[in-house]
């Protein structure tokens, strides 16, 4: 990887795990390259902006699938800087691949706290969505609702929600494995089953 100093401003707004391959060939310092899986259309004006203010060109690559399999095919010979995703799940499965490293950072530390970056900093957090539960207009009666209560029969037949495969469930599964164990939370998948509106 060829991490330079002039990096340190964007990836102070913008990076979220940092490569780990070296011996990639020398690159002027006026330039960097991302593998990024993020929509065009949401960093795009950031980088844009970035470059404006630096005048470092910000090579970018949109790898809508396959990221680690990409870097690590490419190996030492990546010309990839920055690896950005989404999905805290993406992040460590980056780690766990063993295709990131992790950087010394004065402006990275004090602008992301410890809980929104990786132990010994080989990923930075860009971004956080709030996972939001809708109810009926009419429903004016519902003034709390908790993952949890997906799970209590009164919901029987009422809970839409999005494949557990896809990443958000799988994380939102992850956190309550976290927070309540295991067991506490097979009991509750298995309420929120019965509960589904539509059959997954």
């Amino acid at each position: 990887m060829r991490l330079k100093t002039s990096l340190r401003t964007l990836m102070g707004s913008l990076a979220v795990a940092t490569m780990g391959l070296s011996a990639a060939p020398a690159m002027a310092a006026d330039e960097i390259n991302i593998y990024t899986t993020r929509e065009p259309r949401l960093i795009l004006p950031i980088l844009e902006s970035f470059t404006s203010d630096t005048n470092i060109k910000v090579n970018t690559v949109f790898v809508k699938d396959g990221l680690i399999e990409r870097v690590k095919t490419e190996g030492e010979q990546s010309p990839a800087d920055i690896l950005m995703t989404v999905d805290i799940g993406n992040l460590l499965d980056l780690v766990e691949a063993g295709v990131t490293q992790p950087v010394e950072s004065k402006a990275l530390t004090e602008a992301i706290p410890a809980h929104l970056r990786g132990e010994d900093n080989q990923w930075f957090s860009l971004s956080m969505r709030d996972r939001v539960a809708y109810v009926a207009a009419d429903m004016d009666d519902v003034t709390e609702l908790t993952y949890e209560d997906f799970a209590d029969p009164r919901w029987k037949g009422k809970v839409c929600i999005r494949s557990g495969q896809h990443p958000y469930n799988t994380a939102l599964i992850a956190a309550m494995i976290a927070h309540n164990g295991s067991e506490a939370t097979e009991q509750w998948l298995k309420g929120v089953k019965a509960n589904l509106g539509r059959k997954a």
